[in-house]
């Protein structure tokens, strides 16, 4: 199996070629959705920004000399949507009261060539070239994998001389904002993952819609009754074990009691036999509705107002939390319920939490700044409207009980969010994830047995985290 390269090779080939890569506050890349610029992107020429400029036109107090605005681009990846929205309006609502004489300037940045990525090439340029922007959204897992390449800023110095508490979020948002004891990142909103299940596709099946699968042999049951077909065609199917967020196998394998990461050894376990057996399942749910066929027809499913568990074609999936705004807005009248997601054992259900935070590239000017805005993230204020907006869990306890605890939508994602598992929080998790998404498609396409397919995974992504320690 092809690995990535590790993000030293990268940033020394982007390096050599800084003069061909995009800079500091670089113009957002070209897309056909909402780009996320805010209102400070009309900036007049009096304003000034502060990236790859250090602390330039910012007083001794971490405040912009009175008549000047300063501009703070951040750079994300987030296209249109609720999520992006509520990003806005709370940028725009920490524009309108800071008293720092500050903008912030939210920009979307993406590869041409792979669109919406979870990784930001142009960032990583800019942080070789010296001219990164002030912030970056970055999906929280990936924080390990940035910090080891000392592409990151420490937070803690920042966070202690602005007042900046991680008092009173969950342990998961910070275990995945620090490496090594230390902090680079401050969570912004967070995620996770459930059982969506139709209810009139339930009841028309012969199921009890107020009585869904629990274990994974309840599960497998029911798709059979779900699915229907007409001659070769799919007209409905039950479930698509990685349709959405059941594609990572972390979602499975914690499910079948499987685990990836020993923290004490620092060693993956890919390998674990719960997470082979995991995988094995997929595959076999694949062979059991068609083989390839199914996988093909699962290929070409849509997303959106063409999600085939909006639009009735699939009965059951694993989805997040982020997806109840997407159901209230492409089918407001959809009957569908939410429980754990099965889990082999009875009463062993588990789920996983991700989330998205703010950090600070190393090389980025107005830290001091940038801080300011990031403590604001953490705010009741904020917190509350990127909830309620976006649908998306918070870091914060207190803002996640009061927005959704009485929702009954959301009871199993309260239920389990506290402890919830996270991605390993390892300098090689993208690595990793993108290599499980490979072994994945090839257990499905039968390049090889999920057996052999992990263990070798196994003991190439081991090697590379050897390299790091």
């Amino acid at each position: 199996m092809k690995n990535k390269r590790l993000l030293a090779a990268c940033m020394a080939a982007l390096l050599a070629a800084s003069s061909l890569t995009a800079c500091a506050g670089g113009k957002a890349a070209s897309s056909g959705d909402n780009s996320g610029k805010t209102e400070s992107a009309k900036a007049s020429a009096g304003e000034t920004t502060g990236a790859a400029k250090d602390t330039e036109g910012e007083s001794p107090k971490g405040e912009s000399p009175k008549g000047e605005k300063t501009v703070l681009t951040v750079w994300h990846t987030w296209g249109a949507g609720p999520g992006t929205d509520a990003m806005e309006k709370v940028v725009n609502m920490y524009n309108q009261t800071n008293d720092k004489n500050v903008e912030i300037n939210l920009q979307f940045v993406a590869n041409k060539a792979s669109g919406n990525t979870q990784t930001m090439d142009k960032l990583m340029a800019s942080i070789a070239a010296g001219s990164p922007p002030e912030m970056a959204l970055l999906d929280n897992f990936q924080v390990a994998t940035w910090a080891q390449q000392d592409a990151l800023v420490k937070l803690d110095d920042l966070m202690a001389a602005s007042g900046t508490s991680f008092d009173g979020i969950y342990d998961w948002a910070r275990s995945g904002s620090q490496y090594k004891g230390s902090t680079y990142s401050i969570p912004y909103n967070g995620d996770t993952r459930a059982l969506f299940y139709n209810k009139d596709l339930f009841a028309a099946a012969g199921l009890d819609p107020e009585n869904p699968p629990s274990t994974i042999e309840e599960l497998n049951a029911a798709a059979e009754k779900l699915t229907i077909m007409d001659g070769s065609t799919y007209k409905q199917v039950g479930i698509i074990p990685w349709l959405f967020a059941g594609k990572p196998i972390y979602t499975w394998g914690w499910n079948f009691g499987g685990d990836f990461y020993d923290a004490d050894a620092n060693v993956l376990t890919i390998a674990k036999a719960e997470n082979i057996e995991a995988l094995q399942w997929e595959v076999d749910v694949a062979d059991k509705f068609g083989g390839k066929s199914f996988v093909e027809f699962a290929a070409g499913l849509g997303t959106g107002a063409q999600d085939p568990f909006v639009t009735g074609q699939v009965a059951m999936a694993v989805k997040g939390n982020f997806d109840i705004a997407n159901m209230a807005q492409y089918n407001p009248d959809l009957n569908y319920g939410i429980c754990p997601i099965p889990s082999k054992e009875e009463g062993k259900h588990m789920t996983w939490a991700g989330g998205w935070a703010f950090v600070i590239p190393r090389g980025a000017g107005n830290q001091e700044l940038s801080m300011d805005f990031m403590k604001y993230i953490l705010s009741d204020e904020a917190q509350t409207v990127m909830a309620e907006d976006s649908a998306s869990l918070s870091p914060c306890k207190s803002v996640s009980e009061k927005v959704f605890g009485s929702k009954d939508n959301y009871k199993a994602f309260m239920d389990y969010i506290s402890t919830a598992k996270i991605r390993p929080p390892v300098p090689v998790g993208q690595m990793l994830w993108d290599n499980l998404n490979q072994v994945l498609d090839s257990a499905l396409n039968k390049k090889d047995t999920p057996e052999n397919l992990m263990k070798a995974l196994d003991v190439s992504i081991n090697e590379e985290l050897k390299k790091l320690e």
